[in-house]
């Protein structure tokens, strides 16, 4: 039987992960933002359980505040891979609240998973019916591709990504199966709603109250050096089982890194998930480094792709090919990935990426003048749109 979604009450559960059974007991010495932002990172790290638990060991034989600690894996939406490897490391030395709330988080998020994973089946099964190819990204699909587990990755929507050319026909099979354009997409019309598209790369497709379909149209907006064909990576895409009877088509490994790495840049890698999600493809799948390394050199994504790997290795201890660090490492890359490193050490206090710095981290990830450009035309066009041609 399909699994139901979850009300609003049992997501917000799920999201927010209570702790307050790991409150009781005499009062602990309030932990620094700092200090909770390292125990987290350290937890994540790829370095090995021994070097792991050694660096960890001192915060929890001073008392964690794992209300804080939770807090901050929260807002960097990394909560499972933090639970996990809590469970890793310290299993029984664990409170026995926190293990049962571990248990309970990761129910939660199986539930809500094993319902995105049942619509991405249902709407690729109709896709494929008509003959019209969809390729599932993110969501439980990189989950189970990159961490071996849909329950390792929260998700309340999907993302699936279309040939731009075939987006009405996709928007004919959806409505098919109930879906409707979001709220925010339902006044636009002719040339805004194209303009829109173009701009976005996307379109949100609501199902009831509890479901979200980003429907991409290219898989980076138009101001990347990121190709507009589909084709190419529907041509190289593999399968991905979510389930028994769930299987998916999604982005090979080479494509899905070189996706992620620029899914981080266009966010500002304002959270530790878009690090976590590079680090766990480098390290948990088969990589062609000479394939990936080329297709980068190819696209103009070279200086993107080094930033990517840079950050990986410096926040979660990525270990990488020499050959590789030869080929992509240069000084503008390490000094803007030593930023992003100072940012995220300081988040949620400094809540959004300064102008300066998010000017700096886009124009030191494009390799050519005119991608500088044309990544300048796009912003402009997006704030021309957001201020005076959106309704």
């Amino acid at each position: 039987m399909a699994a139901r979604p979850l009300s609003p009450s049992a997501e917000a559960a799920i999201v927010e992960a209570p702790s307050s059974a790991t409150t009781q007991g005499p009062a602990r010495k309030k932990m620094s933002d700092l200090e909770v932002y390292e125990l987290v990172r350290m937890c994540l790290s790829h370095r090995s359980d021994a070097a792991r638990r050694e660096a960890a060991r001192p915060f929890l034989e001073a008392d964690v505040d794992w209300d804080a600690v939770q807090r901050k894996a929260r807002w960097h939406r990394v909560l499972p891979l933090f639970f996990r490897a809590l469970e890793e490391l310290f299993g029984p030395e664990l409170p026995s609240p926190m293990r049962e709330q571990i248990q309970e988080h990761r129910r939660g998020v199986r539930i809500q998973n094993t319902f995105v994973a049942q619509e991405l089946n249902r709407v690729h099964r109709r896709f494929e019916e008509a003959g019209l190819p969809l390729l599932a990204m993110k969501g439980p699909v990189l989950a189970r591709a990159a961490y071996g587990d849909i329950a390792l990755r929260q998700s309340v929507d999907a993302d699936v990504a279309i040939p731009s050319d075939q987006f009405f026909e996709a928007d004919r099979l959806l409505k098919e199966l109930g879906y409707e354009h979001a709220a925010k997409r339902t006044e636009m019309s002719g040339w805004r709603a194209s303009l829109s598209r173009y701009l976005d790369g996307q379109w949100e497709f609501t199902r009831g109250s509890t479901f979200t379909l980003d429907v991409h149209t290219r898989l980076m907006p138009p101001g990347y050096s990121f190709p507009p064909d589909f084709h190419p990576f529907w041509d190289r895409a593999c399968p991905v089982r979510l389930a028994d009877d769930v299987v998916v088509q999604g982005l090979s490994p080479e494509d899905r890194l070189l996706v992620l790495v620029h899914h981080g840049i266009k966010n500002q890698w304002r959270a530790l998930r878009h690090v976590a999600d590079v680090a766990a493809t480098v390290q948990g799948e088969d990589i062609d480094w000479n394939v990936v390394g080329d297709r980068a050199e190819a696209i103009h994504a070279t200086r993107a792709f080094g930033l990517g790997l840079h950050i990986a290795h410096d926040l979660l201890d990525v270990r990488l090919p020499d050959y590789v660090e030869d080929r992509f490492w240069e000084a503008s890359t390490e000094n803007v990935s030593a930023s992003m490193k100072s940012y995220l050490q300081g988040r949620p206090q400094q809540s959004a990426l300064p102008l300066t710095d998010r000017m700096r981290l886009q124009m030191a990830t494009k390799d050519t003048l005119l991608d500088q450009v044309r990544y300048g035309a796009h912003s402009v066009l997006q704030h021309l749109w957001s201020g005076l041609l959106k309704p």
